[in-house]
């Protein structure tokens, strides 16, 4: 049902003060308010002591003592794929808003036109007239936001941009970890393989004291092949450890932005495992609610699909648009008179749905549904950081003990070997207990540099999950006025 409600020669201050109202209108719709959480005051685990110093900004990373680490860091956040997807969005979403906002305004057109006409008397002088005229036109459109749907349509824009920007930080502190991880990995690889080599230096003189002594009677040509095989056993390692080290090398390379192999160089001379001047600042399961970024960005689905309500529960409701138009004119420049012309109109239209079967209805429940699932995906994603955290102080505290009883483990099996190794020159064991002790510690050597790896992965796993400080985020936030 349409009807239209001409409005003639009245007064300008009337209809500012119209529109005025009619677009300080009360929202319909729910508003957002935080929801609260039961959470605990602690995290289960005791929070392990892993630096005098904590880190404030929470940008661990930067305190690293490893240039080649700090380097690779700076590159990947200048051109890593995923982030820049990320930026993308977040832009496509500022466009978006922007739309919105512009859709919801006045909407304002202009049109200009001229015509010149000439005519012949039919009179016996055949006098000639000449008759140039123009016309020019404003027209305005608006919708005021008489329930404040289009507030609403605002309120979900901006949710929906901010989402945007906290998923990019995310990302952002992904891809951080994911090349701090891999480049662990590939320096406790190249460790193992540094082992093994030195361990290769212990295996080839045992087998030529082996092969001397069997030339004089003293050892069995048993012993030698068990030596010889000894060590080709530890030479068909060191291969797989090379491929486990290019592999490594490239997945970085990827995490940069770059080909493959590009940064082998500068990767493939063995370093030691990075190490970090400060702790995270773990706090307790609230923190989360502030720190980690996907949390943040869960709450702002929340919040957007909060606001879709109303903006579903506007359409119930009647629409009413003000048109206007001033349309300005002169004819007669030339032989003729000059007639100018002036017209002025305003109109309004109000658009309301007498029936429609529960549609609108229907699209008020599925918002409502969708704000149900979000505040349940809030609650999850929360709930999962918390997971993290606990989990990640598990880990850390299991990979501190694990590699503290290595240390003692490699202590011992070294004094046995040396013990073995003598015993056996003096002819006072057999070469077995020779081979069994190196063996073992190979192996004890190998699970060391293993642990001395996972826990420095496990000290990553404890930075991630806690967070990273998200200040110049926050205040972008507060200049968008959210």
């Amino acid at each position: 049902m349409q009807t239209r409600m001409a409005m003639k020669r009245f007064p300008l201050i009337c209809v500012l003060s119209l529109m005025t109202g009619l677009s300080a209108c009360q929202s319909v719709g729910p508003d957002y308010v935080a929801p609260k959480f039961d959470l605990i005051g602690a995290y289960t685990p005791s929070v392990p002591v892993i630096a005098s110093q904590q880190v404030d900004h929470g940008r661990w990373w930067e305190s690293t003592n490893d240039p080649v680490l700090r380097d690779l860091i700076a590159l990947g956040l200048a051109n890593n794929l995923d982030l820049r997807i990320a930026a993308s969005r977040i832009e496509e979403a500022r466009a978006v808003a922007n739309g919105v906002s512009g859709e919801n305004g006045v909407e304002i057109g202009a049109s200009l036109s001229g015509d010149a006409e000439r005519g012949t008397s039919s009179r016996a002088s055949g006098s000639q007239v000449t008759d140039l005229g123009y016309s020019a036109g404003i027209d305005l459109s608006w919708t005021p936001d008489v329930w404040g749907g289009q507030q609403r349509e605002d309120e979900v824009a901006l949710a929906d941009y901010l989402e945007q920007v906290y998923l990019r930080e995310d990302v952002y502190l992904t891809v951080i970890a994911d090349i701090v991880r891999n480049y662990i990995e590939l320096r406790g690889t190249q460790k193992r393989q540094e082992l093994l080599r030195s361990s290769l230096d212990l295996q080839r003189p045992t087998s030529n004291l082996v092969q001397i002594r069997m030339q004089t009677g003293l050892a069995s040509e048993l012993d030698l092949s068990r030596a010889r095989g000894e060590v080709s056993d530890i030479e068909a390692t060191l291969p797989t450890l090379q491929t486990s080290i290019d592999r490594s090398i490239n997945v970085i390379a990827i995490l940069l932005g770059s080909q493959p192999g590009t940064y082998r160089d500068r990767l493939v001379d063995t370093q030691p495992l990075p190490e970090f001047d400060s702790a995270p600042p773990i706090g307790i399961p609230a923190d989360l609610l502030r720190r980690r970024p996907d949390v943040r960005a869960a709450e702002l689905a929340l919040i957007s699909a909060t606001a879709q309500i109303g903006v579903e529960t506007a359409d119930l409701y009647p629409e009413l648009s003000l048109d206007g138009s001033l349309a300005l004119g002169a004819t007669g420049y030339g032989t003729g008179p000059i007639i100018r012309t002036a017209m002025a109109a305003i109109g309004a239209v109000i658009d309301a749905t007498l029936y429609d079967g529960g549609a609108r209805q229907a699209d008020i429940d599925v918002a409502e549904q969708k704000a149900l699932q979000a505040f349940y995906g809030y609650q999850q994603t929360l709930l999962a950081a918390v997971q993290d955290v606990e989990s990640a102080i598990y880990g850390y505290v299991g990979a501190v003990q694990q590699r503290d009883s290595l240390i003692l483990s490699v202590q011992y099996h070294r004094q046995a070997f040396e013990q073995s190794r003598v015993r056996y020159v003096q002819g006072l064991s057999n070469f077995l207990d020779v081979l069994d002790s190196q063996r073992t510690l190979t192996k004890s050597e190998q699970d060391l540099a293993d642990a001395e790896t996972d826990l420095e992965l496990e000290t990553i796993n404890l930075y991630a999950a806690v967070g990273l400080s998200v200040d110049e985020v926050e205040h972008e936030v507060k200049q968008m006025g959210l």
